[in-house]
């Protein structure tokens, strides 16, 4: 068959609009790595294009690959992010190995890094509660589309500010660490320098908020579900703060405390994600803000 004739397009559009009937009896990481090879060049081959004239082939499939990602990814979030994630870390294996280091851009998933960042966003602005049950394989997919260099040089806000609109992820312009907080209130924390993730566990709930103090020397991490509050010292040593030898930052849980729950607005409402945040007012005095307006003060 033609790489791009009707009748493949035909059928990218209807695995797209028919993906819940579909997905028990597809390989779902084929047909979405097979979607992003097609539209891996998708902005080159759309950019010229002026609108109301017919497109070339390549363009018109790159167009259908790229409609049915957004179909799937809105469909079923959790198949799109679980994929994703997975293809992820098997390209980060494959980008280790020094044999395969030549091959990893070539790839559908190294060429089509732009694409995936675009159905992210959509589905975070569109469907923030199926986003934060799976906030850190997000953070996964994110941290390997987007170069660390250039976040280290502007910041995770610039590059992707909608990710930080969660309550749950954290930036340390210092430390040029992200902090991110699971639903299974674990909190995982990546060095932007090296790409590595370390994986900490202070609640026995989800975590509501994360938050670095303004020196970097401290994490502060609350969750609704257990009502307390953490804080976490970061490593300070020479080595540690400048990434030096590829160290893994040492954490110590210093203290602790209690808080009362906060209720949100309306049950099952998206208020539930913007329950609380952490607003560092010095580099060791901290306020937990409720939705409702309602201030705990804590003192590292």
């Amino acid at each position: 068959m033609p790489p791009h004739s009707t009748i493949r397009r035909t059928a990218i559009d209807l695995i797209g609009r028919g993906f819940t009937v579909w997905e028990p009896y597809m390989d779902v990481s084929a047909v979405l790595m097979g979607l992003l090879e097609l539209c891996a060049d998708a902005e080159k081959q759309l950019a010229n294009i002026t609108m109301g004239l017919p497109l070339n082939p390549a363009a018109d499939s790159a167009r259908s690959a790229r409609h049915a990602l957004s179909l799937i990814a809105t469909a079923r979030p959790p198949a799109f992010i679980t994929t994703i994630a997975r293809e992820v870390h098997r390209h980060t294996a494959m980008q280790a190995n020094s044999q395969s280091q030549q091959n990893v851009h070539t790839t559908s998933l190294g060429r089509a890094k732009t694409e995936i960042i675009r159905v992210i966003d959509i589905l975070i602005e569109k469907m923030p509660t199926d986003v934060v049950d799976l906030l850190v394989e997000v953070m996964d997919i994110i941290m390997y589309c987007i170069e660390g260099s250039l976040v280290k040089k502007k910041g995770l806000n610039e590059c992707f500010p909608a990710i930080c609109k969660f309550y749950m992820v954290g930036y340390c312009d210092r430390s040029h660490r992200i902090a991110v907080g699971a639903r299974q209130g674990s909190v995982a924390l990546y060095d932007v320098r090296t790409g590595k993730c370390q994986n900490i566990h202070g609640h026995k709930g989800p975590i509501t908020a994360v938050s670095f103090a303004p020196d970097g020397r401290y994490l502060a991490t609350y969750s609704n579900a257990d009502s307390h509050i953490s804080f976490w010292q970061m490593n300070t040593s020479l080595l540690g703060s400048i990434g030096m030898l590829n160290s893994t930052p040492q954490l110590k849980c210093i203290k602790t405390y209690q808080v009362p729950p906060v209720q949100p607005a309306s049950p099952g409402s998206q208020n539930a994600l913007k329950l609380a945040r952490l607003i560092w007012t010095s580099n060791r005095n901290v306020i937990l803000m409720a939705h409702d307006g309602k201030e705990h003060r804590f003192m590292v």
